[in-house]
């Protein structure tokens, strides 16, 4: 993936047929041609979140699906399930005697990711219900790719928010392996500053601490994007990465991504009600979105992964996506790099890799299914249990 360059022109001049198109246009509308990247109208104010996080609700399991094409990228879709039982606890467990086999625990780790970024070849991450790892693959030179996972107790409340994070650092830029780190540093960073001081006041935040959640969302991914910028230098290539955050508390969801790293709803015991709850910011998703192509034809279009936004001092401007789910059943989320939905694209079939002896199971067999299809790209995810309060453990 790699973005194009930026015009400062009222609206690009299509190289295929002449035409000029709007300031933000990213195709061409007399002939479909990819333009290059020009800076439309800013985007409207958001809407006040200081409420409830709660943006999607629904309840029908034959309503979730996934887009017809075949990476699964496809219209947001909201799933009313939530949570994948299993007891939870498997990695947090360790007898205390030697190192622990999982790396560095939030306690070890406060301030960072919980293993080196500067050496990510393999490194894995476990917290109560939720686990992550990323892993160099079997083709590229160097991982790019960094996650953060975090679970944090929320002020005058039983509930703990976990917090979770997958950045790709683009390939064709250098620095971007550090961008990434970056950002997910700065993503949990924000994230523990922003539980330690809640609003505690306010009752429509009561049944998550204090901190809502959606707004939370936003300010995390500003947080990257200003952090990311942040190491940009004249006369050099901006080190740049795509963004996915879940949060997760109790039975809320809330996904915030910028790119086309993504997010899942898994249904494990039907793995044909899973979907995709994100939307690729790619060059094949917006050319089927206007109805330029169909998906077939976009998505084996040789510029089918060209990613139209992304996170860096260049990147184009605009709030991050944020949606806010409800969850009615067990399930599990997932958030996730291209370099394992590449390989494994639908959700169905990704829901068949939950494992049943949890989190940290389930990461390595989605990671084991990426690589055995050949591990092209850096692989990173982190997927999350979510047990709705009442759901059958």
């Amino acid at each position: 993936m790699s973005p194009g360059p930026t015009t400062a022109t009222d609206g690009a001049v299509c190289d295929t047929c002449g035409e000029r198109g709007e300031p933000g246009d990213r195709f061409c509308e007399g002939c479909g041609a990819s333009l290059p990247a020009t800076e439309g109208p800013p985007p409207p104010a958001r809407e006040d979140t200081h409420a409830r996080p709660i943006t999607a609700r629904t309840a029908a399991p034959g309503s979730a699906s996934e887009h017809p094409d075949a990476d699964g990228a496809g219209p947001e879709r909201a799933a009313d399930g939530d949570g994948h039982d299993g007891d939870g606890h498997d990695g947090d467990r360790h007898d205390g005697t030697g190192p622990d086999p999982r790396g560095p625990r939030a306690e070890d780790d406060a301030d960072g990711l919980g293993y080196d970024p500067d050496d990510r070849d393999h490194a894995e991450r476990a917290v109560r219900g939720a686990a992550a790892v990323t892993d160099v693959g079997r083709v590229r030179p160097a991982n790019e790719d960094a996650f953060g996972l975090v679970r944090l107790p929320l002020t005058g409340s039983d509930r703990e928010i976990v917090v979770g994070v997958v950045c790709d650092g683009v390939g064709s830029v250098r620095g971007s392996a550090a961008a990434s780190a970056v950002a997910c540093t700065t993503v949990l960073a924000t994230a523990r500053d922003a539980v330690a001081h809640p609003d505690p006041a306010d009752p429509d935040l009561a049944d998550t601490g204090g901190i809502d959640v959606t707004e939370l969302a936003y300010t995390c991914a500003e947080a990257a994007v200003e952090a990311v910028t942040g190491l940009a230098r004249p006369g050099h290539d901006n080190p740049a990465c795509t963004y996915v955050t879940a949060m997760v508390v109790g039975d809320v969801l809330v996904v915030s991504w910028i790119g086309d790293s993504r997010a899942y709803w898994l249904v494990p015991d039907e793995p044909d009600s899973s979907c995709v709850l994100t939307t690729d910011d790619s060059w094949a998703a917006e050319a089927v979105a206007v109805g330029l192509l169909g998906p077939e034809a976009a998505y084996s279009d040789p510029r089918a992964h060209a990613i139209t936004r992304w996170v860096a001092a260049d990147g184009p401007p605009g709030p991050a996506h944020v949606v806010a789910h409800a969850a009615d059943r067990p399930g599990v989320l997932l958030i996730c790099s291209d370099g394992l939905w590449n390989h494994i694209p639908h959700p169905a079939d990704l829901a068949r890799l939950v494992h049943s002896d949890g989190p940290p199971a389930t990461a390595r067999a989605m990671l084991e299914a990426a690589l055995n299809d050949g591990g092209t790209d850096n692989t990173t995810l982190v997927v999350v249990d979510v047990a709705p309060e009442g759901s059958p453990a």
